[in-house]
């Protein structure tokens, strides 16, 4: 079953989200480390240094814990505060929090993955926003036109969400009773047959075919090779503007010295990056709809874009696009073609 194209929105993540995610991931942090202080406490027990039977063992581990300087407990919570968002925004770009709502951490010259130092100083900048309850993050977040907090704008990272898009009408949904072959179940909600009517041990099996099966919805008709090649032309000439545009506002940027009096990119900057990304799946997407057309007609690629030689040169411009699968490839591949473009004669 062809499955609806993935559709998203990009767009700074809102201050009710950002704090939600904080809500989380303080709740998951808290709950680590009442883990690791249960572990710590199973493993004293296994050693024999604490009789879990003995009250006066146990008030003497009270009293141990309690004897903690507020200082010693800040330094713990603190490091683990530090440690957490560390270890998970390095590795995807994201917090639990932040995974959980749909939101990542990329760099705010062009959303790129953010780097290990970004990711380091955003969250060294963290503890003292967290040691006063975020509300200086607040008010840079709410002073900023790219909704960045403090640690943003030392790391130069901006918080981003994906919202999805709904799918555009004619893609069939899944059948509500399984594959096609299977047997099917009792509705959703419907009461399991009871009563002394109902037979003891193994059923015997019926065949799957002997079930009725809901009608499958017919999918969407494979475009012909005309459509698709139009379809082509279409999203290589989008990709085409968007890897100007992007160009322009880059060397705009550069002009500037990069930095702008509101302390950053401009919102046209990052919002061209985003549009180039959205324009090279678009691309691919389309190339992969040629390559289905062609196989049904018994022809190749290149025998059909061979028609339309400007489509043709323009694919041999954009090469580089192809071959690209997250965000870092797609600007290395922007690069790519502006040096080949600037080499040209």
């Amino acid at each position: 079953m062809q499955q609806a194209p993935p559709q998203e929105q990009v767009e700074y993540a809102s201050l009710g989200m950002r704090f939600a995610a904080v809500v989380i991931d303080t709740l998951v942090l808290f709950g680590l480390l009442i883990l690791v202080m249960t572990v710590y406490v199973f493993v004293l027990v296994s050693q024999g240094r604490i009789d879990p039977n003995d009250p006066a063992a146990a008030q003497e581990l009270s009293r141990q814990i309690a004897a903690s300087s507020n200082a010693q407990v800040d330094l713990l919570l603190f490091a683990a505060l530090f440690v957490y968002y560390l270890v998970l925004e390095a590795i995807f770009s994201a917090s639990i929090g932040k995974l959980v709502l749909g939101m990542r951490v990329v760099m705010r010259d062009g959303g790129a993955r953010a780097t290990g130092l970004a990711v380091v100083i955003r969250n060294l900048v963290r503890i003292p926003e967290a040691m006063l309850l975020y509300v200086p993050a607040g008010v840079s977040y709410l002073a900023s036109p790219r909704r960045q907090r403090l640690g943003d704008h030392a790391a130069r990272t901006v918080v981003v969400r994906r919202r999805p898009v709904r799918a555009p009408a004619g893609y069939p949904a899944p059948l509500p009773y399984g594959p096609p072959g299977a047997a099917p179940g009792p509705a959703p909600g419907a009461p399991a047959a009871a009563g002394p009517q109902a037979p003891q041990g193994p059923l015997p099996v019926q065949p799957a075919a002997a079930w009725p099966q809901p009608p499958a919805p017919e999918p969407p008709a494979a475009p012909s090779a005309d459509e698709a090649l139009a379809r082509l032309k279409q999203a290589a000439l989008a990709v085409r503007g968007a890897h100007l545009a992007y160009l322009q506002f880059s060397e705009r940027e550069l002009a500037a010295g990069t930095e702008d009096q509101s302390g950053g990119y401009s919102d046209e900057y990052v919002s061209a990056w985003f549009t180039l990304a959205d324009a090279v799946a678009a691309l691919k997407e389309a190339h992969a709809g040629l390559e289905r057309a062609a196989a049904l007609t018994g022809q190749t690629v290149d025998q059909l874009t061979a028609l339309q030689p400007d489509l043709v040169h323009l694919l041999a411009g954009l090469t580089p696009y192809f071959a690209t699968s997250d965000d870092e490839e797609i600007h290395a591949a922007f690069l790519a073609v502006a040096r080949a473009e600037t080499n040209s004669p």
